[in-house]
């Protein structure tokens, strides 16, 4: 598949109290940050470590967030002073360079939808030694795209239980319903592999599927393997 040039993504990573997720996602769609995916998670931290943190419980909401560089920049910058109040949440949030992903969902985020072609093509930027490819899904069909990444080079993946929280101008690309119900798979690879295993879950289980996935990387900057 040819490959594409567009601007910079980011993913934030938002790890708040359960129930303080909606705020951040509110507060991100009034920033113009507007993708965003929701899930339910427990902390495992001590209690020093959670008064640290200023968290009160460890029933958490993990919102995984996708937007343009620019404006994730300025949205990071801006927690940390004028927006800190509105957030309306205890918790931390981070950002990551966003490597490579689906055309389609680039210019969902970038444009209006009704200016797209649909194109299907995998954008790509240079990444670190590993990668971190995280796919979304309708749910059910997780072992299926977990076949397809095996097959391209894939050693294994994780799975996690997700629900589309998206603005109501991004619930459908190119008039394709986007199902709140999703799963993300997370799938540790060699940047070698990445292109070829990206290409072909984007292939085979690609918003034109019943999948209705898409599918971006991360660079990972260093790495521990353990036991």
């Amino acid at each position: 598949m040819k490959t594409l040039s567009m601007e910079p993504m980011k993913l934030i990573v938002s790890i708040v109290e359960r129930g303080q997720g909606r705020n951040m996602i509110e507060l991100f769609n009034g920033q113009k940050v507007t993708h965003h995916l929701q899930c339910a998670g427990k902390g495992t931290a001590t209690s020093e470590i959670m008064d640290l943190l200023g968290l009160d419980s460890l029933e958490k909401d993990v919102v995984f967030s996708i937007g343009k560089a620019t404006l994730v920049n300025q949205l990071m910058r801006d927690l940390n002073h004028e927006l800190r109040g509105s957030a309306r949440s205890k918790g931390i949030v981070f950002d990551m360079k966003i490597t490579a992903m689906s055309h389609v969902l680039a210019l969902a985020i970038l444009m209006p939808v009704r200016e797209a072609q649909g194109r299907e093509d995998i954008m790509m930027e240079e990444g670190m030694e590993n990668s971190m490819i995280l796919v979304t899904v309708n749910q059910g069909f997780t072992e299926e795209v977990m076949h397809t990444a095996r097959k391209a080079g894939a050693c294994g993946g994780t799975i996690i239980r997700a629900r589309w929280a998206g603005s109501e101008s991004t619930e459908e690309f190119y008039g394709i319903t986007v199902q709140q119900e999703k799963e993300i798979i997370a799938i540790v690879s060699p940047s070698g592999k990445r292109k070829d295993i990206m290409e072909a879950i984007n292939s085979q289980h690609g918003l034109k599927t019943e999948a209705r996935g898409t599918v971006c990387s991360l660079a990972i900057e260093d790495m521990v393997r353990l036991g």
